[in-house]
């Protein structure tokens, strides 16, 4: 037998190695980390807010890696790239949060900021379909309303903060690897002409691709369970 070359993508172990990460090690960090946010919670140790975000970004941690698991041995290379830019997002937030309350707060404020957003967009398409949309003015004033009575904000703007500027933020640094990691994934992401066209004729080509987006998936998820055990303050194994 024809001994393996020791340079050659191991497309069997690096899936394997992913396999284990999102069915057993992440889902243990996780845990723990919810543990910790629960004794957090009876010492009132975090405002609820805070508390109410951090298990939100936790979540979405665990529902990316969950949705990530469900892509193996199958041909899902744009939603193995999908969710790894998720993850990579998500790990972003998850340091940008954690280095002081002021940025948890505006990560906080943002989501209504989003909401904004949402609306505006929905509005725009019902107008350009030619439909009528009613409740916008009702749905505009119940947002104000939580705006003013929980965020304190007489009006909410649509300057939320954008996760590549987030990532240049100090205590988070990943501004120089964020933009080319973002960009190569969401090129895989979205239909693009090399997809449709090009890589997605390529059976075997795909599978090494969806393995390699897997395995950076598992990394940003990782990174995020650190930076939450470093914030939290759980000891790590020695």
């Amino acid at each position: 037998m024809k001994p393996a070359d020791p340079n050659e993508y191991d497309i069997h172990r690096e899936t394997a190695a992913s396999r284990d990460m999102l069915e057993k090690r992440i889902p243990a960090e996780l845990n723990k980390i919810k543990l910790a946010l629960v004794d957090i919670d009876k010492r009132k140790a975090y405002e609820p807010w805070r508390l109410a975000l951090t298990f939100d970004l936790v979540d979405a941690v665990e529902r990316n890696c969950s949705q990530l698991l469900e892509t193996f041995d199958k041909d899902r290379l744009p939603a193995a790239a999908w969710l790894a830019r998720n993850l990579l997002e998500l790990l972003v937030w998850v340091k940008y949060c954690g280095v002081s309350r002021e940025n948890a707060w505006r990560f906080h404020e943002d989501a209504l900021r989003d909401a904004k957003g949402l609306m505006d967009a929905h509005a725009k398409s019902c107008a350009a379909m030619g439909i009528a949309h009613e409740t916008a003015a009702i749905a505009a004033e119940r947002l104000q309303q939580v705006a003013s009575e929980k965020l304190g904000l007489e009006e909410i703007d649509s300057g939320f903060l954008a996760v590549s500027q987030a990532a240049k933020a100090p205590g988070v640094d990943l501004g120089e690897k964020f933009g080319p990691l973002h960009r190569s994934l969401s090129k895989f992401a979205h239909p693009t002409a090399g997809l449709v066209h090009g890589i997605t004729h390529q059976p075997e080509a795909c599978r090494q691709l969806q393995a390699v987006f897997t395995t950076q998936g598992v990394y940003y998820a990782a990174q995020s369970t650190l930076a939450l055990d470093a914030q939290l303050g759980i000891p790590q194994p020695e």
